[in-house]
């Protein structure tokens, strides 16, 4: 090498993986993880890819989607109701991820 340095580019994405009534439609929404954090990377305009696995379920097909980060919008992503008293993390919120404005960014790679 000449001297130079290679950088290495960590790449952090979501993977979401969903049994499915059809591999060939995507879900409507989907479960998130929590809300303050998705919320923050929101404001600040950070987004991870989103690798979505769809799985028949008889487990005889499957398919994978992608969804850019670049691709995602802040109104895909909302909070869900805080868990109940009764919960053993009460209060706590999650997020929903609504794929309806974003079905056709899609890319199926399998």
């Amino acid at each position: 090498m000449s001297g130079r340095y290679l950088r290495f580019l960590w790449l952090s994405a979501q993977v979401k993986v969903i049994t499915a009534k059809t591999v060939d439609v995507l879900p409507r929404t989907i479960l998130g993880a929590a809300w303050g954090p998705q919320r923050e990377r929101m404001e600040a305009g950070i987004y991870f890819p989103l690798f979505l696995v769809l799985i028949s379920a008889d487990k005889s097909d499957y398919a994978i989607y992608y969804l850019s980060a670049d691709l995602q919008r802040p109104e895909m992503f909302k909070p869900r109701k805080p868990l109940r008293d009764t919960a053993r993390r009460a209060g706590w919120i999650g997020s929903i991820y609504d794929l309806s404005s974003a079905c056709g960014s899609f890319a199926q790679l399998i």
